[in-house]
């Protein structure tokens, strides 16, 4: 089940954040009716922790009815980023700005999710500091299946 939390962005438009493992029951209604026709909404993702193989279908169809709105995806999670690598449509004409991926820190072992740009090589262009030792960190996965190529 998705946790939707829903607040005013910069800019006229919305933000929500959503938390949890998106499943068949998934609709994003609650979102379509804050946001207003022309309206800019903003999804922060980075608390979705699963999609279910419903959930993915239930997504896109959410997403679709979103409609013509300028729609910005912020800090997909591991689990969004993945899906979108399979399904290139599946977050219709959204743009992604960025995304939460696992890092691990070669140094003293200490694994963090950490936002980056989503971009192609951005898990070694980006590739962040560790917030224990300050070395570079190492992304703990193959980028091709998260980021864009």
């Amino acid at each position: 089940m998705v946790k939707i939390e829903i607040g005013g962005s910069g800019g006229g438009g919305i933000r929500a954040t959503l938390a949890g493992k998106i499943d068949e029951k998934f609709d994003g209604q609650t979102i379509l009716e804050a946001a207003q026709p022309g309206q800019r909404v903003t999804l922060r993702l980075d608390g979705v922790r699963g999609i279910s193989s419903l959930g993915v279908r239930a997504l896109e169809h959410f997403m679709q009815r979103l409609g013509a709105r300028d729609v910005v995806l912020e800090d997909i999670s591991a689990a969004v980023a993945n899906q979108v690598t399979m399904i290139p449509n599946l977050l219709g004409r959204a743009t992604v700005k960025s995304a939460k991926l696992p890092f691990v820190c070669p140094s003293c072992g200490a694994e963090e999710p950490r936002s980056i740009p989503y971009l192609p090589g951005a898990t070694v262009t980006h590739a962040p500091a560790c917030s224990s030792c300050g070395t570079k960190m190492d992304f703990d996965g193959f980028s091709e299946e998260y980021l864009p190529h």
